[in-house]
This record gives C-alpha cells, structure tokens and sequence, in this order.
C-alpha cells in the first residue's frame, strides 16, 4: 500500500534491504524515543512527577504519534488527525492544528511547523482559513461554509520560543495578518469592531460550527445576518472570538517587534489596548460575575454561563476584579467544580447535559486546560493546581495504562465519551503536564 505521490520503484528497493538493517532501525528509533521522553520528562511540573504521571505523558506521546499522518492527496503537508478511531475525523481541522501546534512545539517543533502550514496552504485571497481539510476529496470535501476561532499566530509563537526560528516567523506573518484582518472584514455585522461567528452560506448550522462548539446553548436562539456576499454573522458578539482575537493581536505583537516590523507591533499593541476596554466594559456582568456574549442590535447579555466566560482569563485582557469574581464561579460546585472540572456549561444551567450533550455540558480538556491557564494567568495557582488534579485523577481512564484518552469527559461521573485517542485531549493534558 503506498500513496500514488510516492515511488513506488522506491519503497520496494528500500523495502529488499529492510529484512538486514530492522535491528539497526528499531535501535536507533527507540533511542531517539528515550531521548525525546527523558527531555519531556525534565521539563514537567514538578507536582507531577511520580511515575503515574509520566505514564501519562508516555501515553500522551503515543496517542499524538499514532494520529500523525505524512502529506498525501490535497494535503501538502503532515500533521495530526483529531483521531484515527472514527472516519469522520480523517482530516485537519483548523482551531485542531492550532492546538496539536502547541503541544507538538515542545518535543517535536518540525512537525509542530508541518501542522501550520498544512492549513495555511488552504489560506484563501481574502484571508480566510477553512474549517477542515481531507487528503481524498472524493470521499469528503473540504469544508469552506466557515472557518474557527483564531489560534494560529498562539500556536506559531509557541513554535518560535522553542527554537527561534525566525524564518518561520517570516514565513507566517504575513498570512497570519491577512488572517487576522479577514475577521473584522467579514465577520464584524455593525462594524463596531467587535466580532461575531458566522459562515459563508448563510446558514445557521455553519455559523455555529464556527465557533468549534457546534451545539453550545449560548447559541440556541441565534439568528443570520448578512454583511456582504457570503459574509454572513450571528446576531451575537462572541466574548471568546473577541479574547481570541485580543490575544492573537498580542501575539502579532511580539512576533512584528522580534522581525523589527516596528509600526505594525506599535498598531497591534494600540488596537490590543482598545480592544482590552471593549471586553472589559461590554461582556462582564457585574451581577454574576461572568463574561458572557452579547446580542448586536440590544447589547442584552446572552443568558449562558458557559466556558467561553474564561476564556478572557486565558487571553489576559480581564481586570484583576473580573477574574476573581470568574474564578470564584469556576470554583464553585454548583457550576464548574465538578469531579472532572471546567466543563462546558454550568452545572446549575437547566439546559446542562452532561452525558453525550457534546458541547452542553460535556468537559472538554482543550477548555479546561483554558480555564486553568487563565487562572494561573491572574495568580490563582492552587485552584489551577487542584482543578488539574481532578482532572487527572478523574477522568476515566488517564492515568490507566490500556485506556484511551477520549474527546470529551462527563465531568459529573467521569466517565469518557465520544471518540477515542483524540489528538487535543493528549495534547492539552501533555501541556497540564508541563505547566509550572
């Protein structure tokens, strides 16, 4: 079996020898593997270092290799699919490769650099990034009906501070900018600059597949409205798109001052300022203490504590009172401190489904793993510390050898759902891990 992109006449002469050089192989691959681990190993937290907790981080790693795929048919380049267990997820789905990034850039940066570009390639004139991408197109198309949220320049700054590579930094920037500008282009409906999800066919499923939690409460009564020509948004103001993109304009910051683009870091750095006060004033509730979305034509807040609320902890644009008051909520067990915490919606919701409720309720390790950065962010070390630890020891079947690592957690009895051996899952509990 080989890919028509590749010799075939090749692989068989390498193939006559192998039977001589396996040993010779296997040896110097399990050596590069040690060395890789016994790195990785060093760098972790040193609360986690007991040897259930390395196991965990073995399993990580495997879990990540095992979903790495080399570029084939309309993939150009390699990188990780969400999860090699189920069909539907053989592709590269964008906010995905910007998450498996990060992860990859602390053992792997090459195929960290690989998982980037494999979704830049795909880059539209316009800026626009598609939601997903699938080496055989015959079996399933691309997904070009919306984009997700803006992670890239997160992940490319990740990148850069394990090995410097400025000529990746270089090579991203631009795009990266294009990017960035695309959303105030095409998803701001008032022109307020703040943003909105939405989708280019106008309907309301892709609109909400934007913000990668497809079917979150928050979004149960939203409505289209067009901008322009396949521009279309919700009439809602995501405070998570919004921290997003605050975060994402601190990045191109540093990555415009570090190639000495001086003005464009000076423009970045002032639109990050004003955007701060927009956050800040616009989505808080001082009532609940929690960031929430917001209606574009009524600015009413939308009624849902959900996992976006900390997301401006994990961006640091919240005030230090805003984000005591957030972690006060997250720590409550009426609505996130539940035995696997941090999950998608609040306990206390009359809507929250915690079994199979997919973004309902469900915990999510990419969010949690959010909420607990955003915590840390403010100084809230030992909530950080005991939620990661819940998280550990709860979630079925992590800290287990022979237990796959799943896509998403019932935070209520532990319980893993939905796929197995997903990608981010690893990767975010790889990244917990190695947090200090």
């Amino acid at each position: 079996f080989i890919f028509p992109e590749y010799e075939e006449d090749n692989e068989l002469e390498k193939l006559a020898f192998l039977p001589e050089l396996v040993s010779t192989f296997f040896e110097a691959r399990q050596q590069e593997k040690e060395k890789q681990l016994a790195e990785l190993k060093a760098q972790m937290n040193p609360k986690w270092n007991e040897e259930v907790y390395q196991n965990l981080l073995v399993k990580c790693i495997l879990t990540l290799q095992n979903n790495w795929r080399i570029p084939a048919g309309e993939l150009k380049h390699s990188g990780l699919f969400p999860s090699y267990h189920k069909n539907w997820f053989h592709g590269f789905w964008a906010w995905d490769s910007w998450k498996h990034a990060v992860a990859l850039s602390k053992y792997d940066p090459t195929l960290a650099k690989e998982q980037v570009r494999a979704m830049y390639d795909f880059q539209q004139k316009s800026g626009f990034i598609s939601d997903c991408i699938f080496r055989d197109t015959t079996i399933e198309k691309h997904n070009n009906r919306n984009t997700k949220p803006p992670l890239s320049a997160w992940a490319v700054w990740n990148i850069y501070e394990e090995d410097q590579d400025s000529l990746f930094l270089r090579e991203m920037y631009p795009k990266m900018v294009k990017q960035h500008r695309w959303w105030y282009e095409e998803r701001d409906h008032d022109q307020n600059g703040l943003c909105e999800y939405g989708c280019t066919d106008g309907t309301l499923v892709a609109a909400k597949w934007e913000s990668g939690m497809d079917n979150a409460v928050r979004f149960d009564d939203s409505q289209i409205l067009n901008n322009q020509e396949n521009a279309y948004s919700l009439n809602q103001e995501s405070v998570d798109l919004n921290s997003y993109l605050y975060a994402e304009k601190i990045y191109l910051q540093k990555i415009a001052h570090s190639l000495a683009k001086t003005k464009d870091a000076e423009q970045f750095e002032q639109q990050a300022s004003v955007l701060k006060n927009k956050i800040q004033e616009q989505f808080f509730d001082q009532e609940t203490g929690w960031f929430y979305d917001k209606k574009v034509d009524s600015q009413a807040f939308v009624p849902v504590m959900g996992c976006e609320g900390w997301i401006p902890l994990w961006a640091g644009v919240a005030s230090k009172e805003q984000a005591k008051a957030v972690m006060q909520n997250m720590m409550d067990e009426t609505h996130f401190n539940t035995k696997v915490p941090f999950q998608t919606l609040s306990a206390a919701h009359p809507k929250f489904t915690p079994q199979d409720g997919y973004w309902r309720g469900p915990n999510w390790l990419d969010q949690a793993y959010f909420g607990i950065i955003g915590l840390r962010n403010y100084g809230y070390n030992k909530e950080a510390d005991a939620a990661a630890q819940k998280i550990f020891q709860h979630a079925q079947g992590v800290l287990e050898k022979g237990s796959a690592i799943r896509e998403n957690y019932n935070p209520i009895t532990g319980e893993g759902l939905a796929a197995e051996h997903f990608s981010w899952s690893a990767g975010h509990l790889l990244l917990l891990l190695l947090e200090k």
